[in-house]
């Protein structure tokens, strides 16, 4: 497997960071592992007995030894003294490939007296003898362990699953801290801060810290320089795509952190939209995207805090782009609404994307601190845009199907005589040059 295994794990590894209780994490690790065609058992390590935590193998399978059992897989447990494997992995703080090892066949043949013999005779039910077992560590404590199975594992796949096991030990001691904290009904502001920021930075750097040290290993080889040289690429770039993300959730949990102190200013909404637009659509992600922006020319230059009101357009935005992965358009328009009297006036913004929704039940918490649907993502972006709209005496909703989501931004302004004409500038998906229309109202 070689590069392709690092790539596929270091993927799933950003998703498994998303579990918020050690079952989530287990459940994570192994239906990714499952997608990707290998097999995934883990075990707990419960004072002297073995605890099966999760497996992820063939349906008829787990059907057929549960039907053997009388009883659920998950929960099983064995003396721990039967597997000296098991021990020599987790004392020795190493991984471990063989031909011959499926821990999960062991626990129950040894541990649970199973015979699997016959299960062997059928493609549906048959076994995988051949594996990688990798120690799980919580808080430096050994947790229990990893065993992944596949017919195309090879020695130099190990180092692949040790770190994948890295990732699913931090997401893991990050869960049962989160865990703990619930119980003792103390998850306060400042709790959930510091369980957010323990799991959410030390994780990259966990990741960070594992690939130098396989470089150096790598180096200290006397592999072909060729694959040496191919694989420490890879690692870099594990490297680098972790550091982005470390420096990324620092600067949100800045932004969301810092106090709320408007520097005001009277400025164009329609410049500030252009700027933000001509920025976003820089980005590597928005080559497919196409982007409109219509501004009613009756809104006059309103008092707000630029910065602020520039981040959390900008971040509006990359949200829409995300949501389109396959490219679309992405409309931000804003009009002038005048109510009763026509003294009071607000300006309402519409950030619209073509993408594909936001899911059932998510659109009550997207506003959340700390909640994401994005494997990488830090949870703080739209929480900002909603403490910059309502400290500007605004008010921020959402509307999604499958056809698109549309964050509607709301804020008082000040009234000024319509022309009844909207300013409208478009860019397309080649990145061509920004061309200027006038549209009806």
């Amino acid at each position: 497997m070689g590069e392709p295994l690092i790539a596929s794990l270091s993927e799933l590894a950003a998703r498994v960071q998303r579990g918020r209780t050690a079952d989530q994490v287990l459940e994570i690790a192994g239906e990714g592992v499952h997608r990707l065609g290998m097999r995934l058992a883990a075990f707990q390590i419960v004072e002297d007995l073995l605890v099966l935590r999760y497996v992820a193998t063939a349906p008829k399978r787990i059907q057929a030894i549960e039907s053997m059992l009388g009883r659920p897989l998950s929960g099983l447990r064995a003396p721990l003294v039967k597997f000296d494997l098991v021990r020599e992995v987790i004392e020795g703080r190493k991984n471990l490939y063989r031909e011959d090892l499926d821990v999960f066949d062991q626990f129950l043949r040894k541990g649970m007296g199973v015979d699997l013999t016959p299960l062997d005779a059928s493609p549906a039910t048959a076994g995988i003898p051949n594996g990688i077992l990798a120690p799980l560590f919580v808080a430096d404590r050994p947790w229990g362990l990893l065993c992944v199975v596949s017919p195309s594992f090879r020695a130099e796949d190990a180092a692949a699953v040790a770190l994948f096991a890295t990732h699913v030990g931090s997401a893991i001691e990050a869960a049962e801290f989160i865990e703990e904290l619930v119980k003792q009904q103390q998850l306060a502001s400042l709790g959930e801060l510091a369980a957010i920021v323990a799991h959410e930075v030390r994780n990259p750097l966990g990741v960070i810290f594992n690939s130098v040290a396989l470089l150096r290993k790598m180096l200290r080889t006397e592999a072909d320089s060729s694959d040496v040289r191919e694989d420490g690429e890879q690692l870099l770039t594990v490297v680098a795509e972790e550091a982005e993300r470390l420096n990324r959730i620092v600067s949100d949990l800045l932004d969301f952190a810092r106090p709320q102190h408007l520097n005001l200013e009277r400025a164009s909404l329609a410049d500030i939209a252009s700027d933000v637009i001509a920025s976003a659509a820089k980005r590597a992600d928005a080559s497919r995207v196409e982007f409109v922006l219509e501004i009613s020319p009756d809104i006059a230059p309103i008092d707000m805090d630029v910065r602020l009101v520039r981040q959390a357009l900008l971040n509006l935005i990359v949200n829409g782009i995300q949501a389109m992965p396959t490219g679309g358009t992405l409309t931000v328009r804003a009009v002038l609404e005048r109510i009763g009297d026509r003294d009071r006036a607000f300006v309402r913004i519409f950030v619209i994307d073509t993408g594909i929704g936001i899911p059932r039940g998510v659109e009550e918490r997207i506003f959340e601190p700390f909640f994401t649907t994005k494997a990488a993502g830090t949870g703080l972006g739209l929480a900002l845009v909603k403490r910059v709209i309502e400290s500007h005496g605004g008010e921020i909703h959402l509307e999604t199907s499958a056809r698109g989501t549309t964050f509607v931004l709301r804020w008082p302004a000040d009234a000024v005589p319509a022309s009844g004409r909207f300013v409208v500038r478009s860019k397309t998906a080649s990145r061509a040059a920004w061309s200027r229309r006038s549209a009806s109202h």
